[in-house]
C-alpha cells in the first residue's frame, strides 16, 4: 500500500471567507456516478465560486475501472481546453445563499488510489471544513438494495430530521470511498453528517455509468433540504435521449433477429 502521501490545498480566492452557518455538500464518483453527477450538475446551474483546489500524491489520473473500488490505476495528468495539463484534484466552492440563512459550500470529489491516501485526503479535507465553521455535511452517493432517498448518520437526532424529509433510514452497512469518509472522519471532529443515497441499478460492465434518474431525484430532495432549486431539466433530456438510443439498439438487435430467422425459411 506504500507510505501515506501528500495532501495540500491551493486557495483560488480567499476573499468572502466569513460564511453563515455554512453547510458542506459532498459529491464523487461511485456507483452509477450519482454523487459526482448531482454536485456537477450543482456547480453547472447554480454558478457557485471556486475558492480551493485540493491535490494529492494519491490522485491518479486515470482509473482502470471503477474509481471508487481500488482498481489498478495511472499516475498523470488531465489535458483541459487550449491543451492546458492539469494535475487531478478536488474542488471547493462557495454559494451564498442569500435568500436562506446559511451558505452552501459545494465539494467535488476525488476518489484517491487507496486506503491510506483516501484517508490522508478526507482528513484534510475535514480539517478545512473545521476551519469553516461547517454545521453540518451532507453526502451523497447511491445504493441498490432499498426504494427511494435513504440515509444514515452522525447522531440521532440528524436521522429525526431526515424524517421530516420523507427520508428513511438506510440499512446498508457500506458506504464506499471519499465520500463517505470524509462524514465518518468528519464526526470524529465534531462535524455533525448525513449521508443520502438514491436507489439505483447495477450495472457489472461499467459500474459508474450514469443513472441520471437516481441523480434528479437525489437532486430533488437535496433541494428540498437546503430550500433551493436546482433546473433538471438537462437530465431529464439526456435520460430522453439515452432511452431512446438503448431502444433503437435493441430495435436493432430485434432486426438481426428477424434476419437470422428469414434464412432457415
Amino acid at each position: 500500500m506504500g507510505i501515506t502521501k501528500k495532501v495540500w490545498i491551493d486557495y483560488r480566492d480567499k476573499s468572502k471567507m466569513d460564511l453563515k452557518e455554512p453547510i458542506a455538500i459532498v459529491g464523487s464518483s461511485g456507483l452509477r456516478s450519482v454523487g459526482k453527477i448531482a454536485v456537477d450538475m450543482l456547480v453547472e446551474k447554480l454558478h457557485p465560486r471556486l475558492f480551493a483546489e485540493l491535490y494529492s500524491y494519491g490522485f491518479p489520473g486515470i482509473y482502470y475501472g471503477a474509481s471508487y473500488l481500488g482498481v489498478p490505476s495511472g499516475v498523470g495528468v488531465k489535458v483541459a481546453k487550449g491543451n492546458v495539463v492539469e494535475l487531478p484534484r478536488a474542488e471547493f466552492y462557495i454559494l451564498e445563499n442569500e435568500n436562506q440563512s446559511q451558505d452552501i459550500i459545494i465539494t467535488r470529489g476525488y476518489q484517491a488510489s487507496d486506503a491510506l491516501n483516501q484517508y490522508a485526503v478526507a482528513d484534510k479535507v475535514t480539517d478545512l471544513f473545521a476551519e469553516l465553521r461547517v454545521k453540518r455535511v451532507i453526502s451523497l452517493g447511491a445504493q441498490v438494495i432499498e426504494e427511494g432517498i435513504r440515509g444514515c448518520a452522525t447522531d440521532l437526532d440528524l436521522l429525526e430530521e431526515l424524517y421530516k424529509y420523507e427520508i428513511k433510514k438506510t440499512t446498508v452497512d457500506r458506504f464506499i470511498g471519499f465520500s463517505g469518509l470524509v462524514v465518518a472522519i468528519g464526526r470524529m471532529k465534531g462535524l455533525k453528517g448525513v449521508c443520502l443515497f438514491a436507489n439505483t441499478a447495477q450495472n457489472l460492465a461499467d459500474p459508474e455509468y450514469p443513472d441520471l434518474n437516481a441523480t434528479k431525484e437525489l437532486l430533488e430532495k437535496l433541494g428540498e433540504i437546503l430550500g433551493i432549486r436546482v433546473d433538471t431539466s438537462d437530465l431529464e433530456e439526456k435520460r430522453g435521449v439515452e432511452k431512446g438510443l438503448i431502444e433503437e439498439r435493441k430495435e436493432k438487435g430485434r432486426e438481426r433477429e428477424r434476419e437470422e430467422l428469414r434464412g432457415y425459411v
